[in-house]
Order: C-alpha cells, then structure tokens, then sequence
C-alpha cells in the first residue's frame, strides 16, 4: 500500500488510497501516520484526529509564574559569572 517513507512516515499514494481507503482508515484510528504523495511528491500528512485540550488562561499564567526549578536561577547566575566578556570566535 505504501511506496516511499518520508520524514520516517510510510507513504500512501492518491492511486493507493482511491483503491484501498479503509485499510488506510483503520491504520490511522490505530495511531498510525501517513504522508500522502500526488505524483511522487509529499503533499500532505494523514494523522489521527485528536481533540484539542484547552486550558485556561488562568492556569497557564499559574503555571508560568511558578518557580518549579529554583536551582536554575543560581545555576545560570554561575555560569553568567564564569564568562568573560570576551568574543569566542577570536583567535587569542
């Protein structure tokens, strides 16, 4: 059913896909991904449908205010610390 992978995908063909959609159909409720190739180019992905989940501005604000690695602002004022000014690209 398929011809080439692309981007690590099995490919299907609009010619295979005409002849045999629901094999494909059934592959892709089961998780599976396609790229599907007019004439030997890429054209579009076939993937599984997932509902989108939305979460709240609120909760996103919440989680983006919260420190949940404190260590990390010292760490980066270490390393902040330990360069130089110096471009290093430079020969010395």
């Amino acid at each position: 059913m398929s011809a080439e992978p692309v981007d690590n995908l099995p490919s299907i063909t609009v010619g295979a896909l005409r002849q045999n959609p629901t094999s494909m159909i059934h592959d892709v409720r089961a998780g599976q991904s396609y790229v599907l190739t007019d004439r030997g180019v890429p054209t579009a992905r076939i993937i599984p449908f997932r509902r989108s989940r939305w979460i709240p501005a609120s909760q996103v604000r919440s989680l983006l205010q919260t420190d949940s690695f404190p260590q990390w602002a010292a760490d980066i004022a270490d390393v902040r610390q330990a360069e130089s000014d110096r471009d290093p690209w430079e020969s010395r």
